[in-house]
């Protein structure tokens, strides 16, 4: 069975694609950490695992938000994405994803402890982190169930939930 150097190179790329979104997803291992914490109610794991996330990537994502900005650049797609390139296109931008997604992470973090615990500076972090997130425009979160997310606009929403 003779294959096309076109139909391998096709294949190769959907293979290596399919394992940067199952293992890797573009995700840092702090941001990793702040999804189980967040998911498993560990709140202030979860803010402290995003705090890592925002500290150590955050200056490299505001700047590539803002170079995308500047370039004129498309906001990349939210839901399903078919495209090859584009999915990968999407994964590149690591910094921006993640931290837009831990920003994302912190601020329903600090939600919960607000709702639960009636303190006010939970509420002010909360406020901060879908503000910041908010800011992040570019950034994507891939959803195992197959599409992109964008925890920018997740954020504002819970701004609107917060007020």
């Amino acid at each position: 069975m003779k294959l096309s150097v076109l139909a391998v190179q096709s294949f190769v790329q959907t293979c290596c694609l399919a394992l940067v979104s199952v293992h890797g997803r573009a995700e840092q291992p702090c941001l990793h950490k702040a999804w189980l914490a967040l998911n498993r109610a560990d709140y202030s794991t979860a803010i402290e695992a995003a705090n890592e996330c925002i500290a150590e990537f955050g200056p490299k994502a505001f700047r590539e938000q803002k170079s995308l900005q500047a370039s004129g650049e498309k906001e990349p797609p939210i839901g399903s994405v078919d495209n090859v390139a584009d999915k990968k296109k999407v994964f590149d931008r690591w910094a921006v994803n993640d931290v837009a997604t831990a920003y994302f992470v912190k601020g329903r973090a600090a939600e919960h402890l607000f709702r639960s615990q009636k303190a006010d500076r939970f509420r002010r972090s909360a406020t901060e982190a879908y503000e910041a997130a908010a800011k992040l425009t570019f950034g994507r979160c891939w959803d195992p169930q197959g599409w992109f997310w964008s925890p920018s606009e997740g954020a504002t929403d819970r701004l609107s939930a917060l007020r």
